[in-house]
């Protein structure tokens, strides 16, 4: 069986111990720290996307494109058109293509199944399950991952609507990454209305970010929003209180797994994950049932992953006049483009690459 990596290693060297292929590992819940490990064992289960030879290609393709992407973007702190879109790239790719993503999204299809066997069971058209058995652990779904990279391109067009910028750490503070490292939020939906998600690509207010290197993390955000520094430069030092709450968010984010790069740093960590584990939703609470009209009537809430703010940060402030309100798309008409897109694709599976898709649909 191969080897399937969920986070790239070409990702995790970023964040090696001197130059080698080993990293420092601490598990979050509960909490434990396993020094440092090869690289090439983390991240990773056999079979992890089910022998799909399509996905196999098309994810080493992109590996092979993006990697060296990165390293220059992190070795010369800076980026030009094409390599922010391939960067854009890789946070969409890393936000769809790992573990806990893929088990994020069974967590609605593994509802609907289970209460379908439920009352099939209680209405004696299927029997019941041997004692000791739970069908909590009985339903899986297969072929969610090539499910989940079919959003990759829809996802890539809505950030072409957002700015990017490097945050730099300040001196003597490092990011940490983690087993699910993209990271997303809307900052200014919060709290807009409790039972509906922002977290989408499309929705005003949405941001994205992603460690690269210890010092340094990639925000893409809706500039018509936000504002991230100033407008002439790409690269942006923040605070040490700031570099907390970044690092904040990888322990809500991350499956079980921190990375970083240098062992002394485990007592850092340690009270990091002791400050905002609270802060952790675990799988089963995206989804939320609530009574409706009747007692035949339930309302089932589905909220995409997303990571609360512990503290508002410095860099990032809101625009003095913001003409949107949260739940408000970004871009309507580039959103109906990028679903007229996906739409060819799913008629013409043969009918080229994207650039050559788009050429078409718009002439």
């Amino acid at each position: 069986m191969p080897n399937d990596h969920f986070v790239p290693r070409h990702y995790l060297r970023q964040f090696a111990a001197s130059a080698s292929e080993l990293i420092v590992v601490a598990n979050i819940s509960p909490y434990r720290f396993l020094g440092l490990k090869g690289i090439g064992g983390q991240c990773c289960e056999d079979d992890f996307y089910e022998n799909n030879n399509a996905i196999d290609k098309l994810l080493g393709v992109s590996e092979n494109d993006l990697a060296p992407v990165l390293v220059r973007v992190i070795r010369k702190r800076d980026f030009d058109t094409k390599e922010i879109n391939a960067l854009k790239m890789l946070a969409v790719i890393l936000n769809v293509r790992t573990r806990k993503a893929i088990e994020a999204a069974k967590v609605f299809p593994r509802f609907i199944a289970k209460a379908f066997i439920e009352s099939a069971i209680e209405q004696g058209r299927l029997p019941p399950l041997p004692e000791g058995n739970s069908l909590d652990e009985a339903i899986d779904f297969k072929g969610v991952a090539g499910v989940l990279i079919q959003q990759m391109i829809p996802c890539w067009m809505e950030t072409q609507t957002l700015s990017a910028k490097l945050l730099k750490a300040h001196n003597g503070t490092c990011f940490i990454t983690s087993d699910n490292p993209a990271v997303v939020l809307n900052q200014f939906a919060w709290g807009a209305d409790p039972m509906r998600s922002f977290a989408g690509f499309s929705q005003s207010g949405f941001q994205l970010l992603i460690p690269i290197s210890p010092n340094l993390c990639l925000i893409i955000y809706d500039a018509k929003v936000y504002k991230v520094g100033s407008r002439r430069h790409r690269l942006i030092e923040i605070s040490k209180t700031d570099v907390e709450i970044i690092n904040s968010l990888q322990v809500q984010s991350a499956d079980n797994c921190l990375y970083f790069h240098e062992p002394k740093m485990e007592q850092e960590v340690q009270k990091l994950v002791e400050r905002y584990v609270n802060l952790r939703v675990p799988l089963r609470d995206f989804l939320q049932t609530f009574p409706g009209k009747d007692q035949n009537e339930e309302i089932i809430k589905v909220s995409n992953e997303s990571v609360s703010l512990p503290n508002r940060w410095k860099f990032c402030s809101y625009r003095r006049h913001i003409k949107f309100k949260p739940g408000d798309r970004r871009d309507p008409a580039w959103t109906a483009l990028a679903n007229q897109l996906m739409k060819d694709f799913d008629q013409n599976p043969n009918g080229g690459d994207v650039f050559t898709r788009l050429e078409k649909i718009l002439a």
